[in-house]
């Protein structure tokens, strides 16, 4: 577009030069500013080193006409007005210079009153096409701009969505958490309320360790949750300083070598070596006690547990934990960072809060370190964190270097020995607390006699080789969860009329939503109400409950 206070620059070609120099003249008194050429070889020279608003030009010219002019004109430049000058036998051959740019055409002798509006007609149409390409330009600019918006709403919306999704999915297992100890502690404390619930003191003795037991795992899975909030939260205290290493490896060999001992486990670590980490003292303890506890507690029977420091990038030590355990699968290595997740580990003879390593990851973060796994399935695993160095290079040494082993064999504890005439009923549970208080429950009522599964397979085989008469069925199972246990037992005619009550710390409103369109007999949640409890098995075990369930059973979902 022409600049305002800038002249309209105008390029005038006509092999009649006095007819080209009176054009020129005309057009300057009217305040155009005008160059003219008697050829068009010659204007299109000027075209290409410089630009002009109007090419005004003869038809019928030697060499270059008019009509080869405007086409080579336009593809020097695409948004040049271009206007035809012409005697009254050429009209046709002026349309056709129209349709290879032209923008009018103006019929030779003509008036300067009759060829102004002309040329305003043609600059004004090129101002409105220069206008049309750039909001055009405008228009496109601002289409990929709302595009890229959408695309990054697209992505906020997805990445709330999931936000949303793991919160939800946090709570939920917050919740399980929270109420299995919670389980423990008020089952056993309403047996020991009771006096329809006869115990001898040595029995009451034993409720209150579990007691007591519940609520140190409770107070330790609260610490651990309020610990992971203030991370989140940026409120966590830290104060990196200079951390001897030599003594956190004294102290943590300390607290650790009782459970080493007790589970046959040796440890191997390496030598004094004098090394300072730029860390908070209390929480490198406590990430170097949760991975050394997990190298002890998932280890074989007899195996061993090494401690190995590496010198890694300038003023960095990677510090290792191997273990000769089972090893991890590329599967549960990618979840082995969730809260709350136990890969199919929450059996019956370990406790935890499945936070340890979620916790410690955020923890080691925290002092601006990092924290990572290595691992091979029937060799063991590796967890290592890196950390900065107080000053020089690492000399350090290490602990010999960790061989192969297999996964230990885990042994539930016994059930009790029932009477032969009892009706049995079957527990498939995988905490140990739920498991004791559900055995005493089940001893103090007499007549009934109890086995127990700790994961859904092994529970549909004692299902199909007992058929007891009922079925307690936890949800939240290592490996196959309690709905697709239930889905498996319904679709086997020997186990499908059994009627499976759901005893589960699943007490979201999701949770008893879902519950509600299974095939459920009863959905209790943890911490158990005794009477509710004894009411829902006495419900179980009524023949009439039995008919009606089996009815229900048969009808179409």
């Amino acid at each position: 577009m022409i600049q305002p206070g800038l002249r309209p620059r105008i390029l005038i070609v006509d092999d009649q030069t006095a007819h080209m120099g009176a054009l020129c003249d005309i057009l300057r008194e009217h305040g155009y500013d005008t160059t003219g050429f008697a050829s068009g070889e010659a204007a299109l020279t000027r075209l290409r080193r410089e630009s002009f608003d109007l090419l005004l030009s003869d038809l019928m010219m030697p060499g270059i006409d008019g009509i080869a002019l405007v086409e080579a004109a336009r593809q020097l430049d695409p948004e040049l007005a271009c206007v035809i000058m012409t005697g009254e036998g050429s009209i046709a051959s002026a349309v056709k210079a129209m349709k290879v740019g032209a923008l009018d055409y103006i019929i030779k002798p003509f008036k300067a009153s009759a060829l102004l509006p002309v040329l305003a007609r043609a600059l004004e149409t090129r101002d409105l096409r220069l206008a049309n390409a750039h909001l055009e330009q405008q228009l496109r600019q601002h289409a990929e701009e709302l595009a890229a918006a959408n695309r990054h709403l697209d992505l906020a919306r997805r990445e709330a969505e999931r936000a949303n999704l793991e919160k939800s999915v946090f709570l939920s297992n917050m919740s399980h958490e929270l109420r299995t100890p919670l389980n423990g502690i008020l089952g056993f404390a309403q047996i020991l309320a009771s006096d329809a619930l006869p115990a001898t003191p040595q029995e009451k003795q034993k409720f209150a360790g579990h007691i007591v037991q519940s609520g140190r795992h409770l107070l330790t899975l609260i610490n651990e949750i309020l610990d992971l909030a203030k991370i989140e939260s940026g409120t966590l205290s830290m104060a990196l300083e200079a951390v001897p290493l030599d003594e956190v490896f004294l102290e943590c060999h300390t607290m650790v070598a009782p459970l080493a001992q007790q589970r046959g486990v040796q440890l191997n670590f390496p030598p004094p070596a004098g090394l300072q980490l730029r860390a908070d003292r209390t929480r490198v303890k406590q990430v170097l006690l949760n991975l050394l506890s997990n190298a002890i507690k998932y280890n074989r029977e007899h195996g061993s547990v090494f401690v190995e420091c590496t010198p890694r990038a300038k003023d960095r030590l990677r510090i290792a934990v191997s273990d000769t355990g089972p090893g991890l699968s590329e599967e549960q290595l990618g979840a082995i960072f969730q809260p709350f997740n136990r890969l199919g580990r929450a059996d019956n003879s370990e406790e935890g809060t499945g936070l340890g390593l979620a916790l410690s990851k955020r923890v080691v973060e925290a002092m601006q370190a990092q924290m990572g796994v290595d691992s091979t399935v029937g060799v063991g695993s590796t967890f290592w964190i890196e950390v900065a160095l107080q000053g020089g290079e690492a000399d350090v040494g290490a602990a010999p270097a960790p061989g192969a082993a297999s996964a230990p064999a885990m042994a539930p504890p016994s059930a009790p020995t029932p009477a032969l005439t009892l009706r049995t009923v079957l527990y498939v549970e995988d905490n140990t607390t739920n498991l004791k208080l559900v055995t005493e429950l089940i001893r103090i009522r007499g007549d009934l006699e109890l086995l127990f599964a700790t994961d859904g397979q092994r529970g549909i085989e004692l299902a199909r080789h007992h058929r007891p008469a009922v079925i307690l069925m936890d949800l939240h199972l290592p490996g196959m969860d309690g709905y697709e246990t239930l889905a498996r037992l319904r679709a086997d005619p020997q186990t499908a009329g059994i009627r499976v009550i759901a005893v589960t710390a699943n007490a979201m409103s999701t949770d008893i939503a879902r519950s509600e369109a299974s095939d459920f007999f009863r959905y209790l949640t943890k911490p158990l109400d005794i009477d509710l409890f004894n009411r829902a098995l006495d419900d179980a075990l009524d023949p009439a409950a039995l008919r009606r369930h089996t009815e229900a059973l048969g009808q179409p979902h």
